[in-house]
């Protein structure tokens, strides 16, 4: 409850190991939890039941997520690949590989027809769900942490531990811009629903609001959240 702070409901079949993801469905009557224990788990997220499992044994799920018409889900793992499931039966139903380490994060775009991607091995890759062709977005000098789509899907954006964010042609896969205020590791960026901001945060204990609108300066406006 987020008026009392009180747990309104737990999930009945917890995982054996760390939860690294958790998401709502796009209609809001599912959950979807990823863990160090090798499955995704689909939920009830009105009575807490567990729906389903999604088995990867072996491995480690570090994120998942829906399709933004929650027919499909996509899990991103360890063994350096992404896997597309059916959302309803739970069975697989392709597997994207072309990163050389461990995969962190996963997004899709809003028409849900790409996937963008970020791994261990300090590139992003934007996927075209159809086909599998892959845009290969090179420049970071360390892991890429937190990937994202704009509104419109021709931008995207990359954080890395390397203490950036890059700004991305999706079509092309050049990069735009990179933003470097941070001092440490920049662990998560999304845009506002509008495209006006990005907000990214980072291990230096900042987050920090950007105003998109300024970005053809030479010193885009910046608003540090301080602790």
């Amino acid at each position: 409850n987020t008026q009392t702070g009180q747990a309104e409901k737990k999930l009945e079949q917890k995982h054996n190991g760390y939860v690294n993801t958790v998401r709502y469905s796009p209609d809001g009557k599912r959950i979807l939890t990823s863990s160090e224990d090798g499955t995704s788990k689909i939920w009830n997220a009105e009575s807490g039941a567990m729906l389903r499992s999604l088995d990867q044994s072996g491995t480690h799920v570090k994120s998942a997520i829906f399709s933004p018409d929650g027919s499909q889900i996509v899990t991103a793992s360890d063994d350096k690949t992404l896997v597309m499931w059916d959302a309803e039966t739970g069975k697989k139903i392709k597997t994207f590989k072309g990163h050389e380490w461990p995969v962190r994060e996963v997004a899709y775009s809003h028409d849900g027809k790409r996937l963008i991607s970020g791994s261990e091995d300090n590139t992003a890759i934007i996927w075209d769900i159809d086909t599998a062709k892959k845009t290969v977005l090179s420049g970071h000098t360390a892991p890429v942490a937190s990937v994202v789509f704009s509104p419109d899907d021709s931008r995207a954006f990359t954080a890395s531990d390397d203490g950036t964010a890059k700004l991305w042609d999706t079509d092309t896969g050049k990069e735009i811009l990179t933003l470097s205020s941070h001092a440490q590791g920049v662990t998560s960026v999304d845009f506002s629903p509008n495209g006006r901001f990005v907000a990214t945060g980072s291990q230096d204990g900042q987050a920090i609001l950007w105003l998109t609108v300024d970005w053809k300066s030479k010193a885009p406006q910046v608003v540090k959240l301080n602790r």
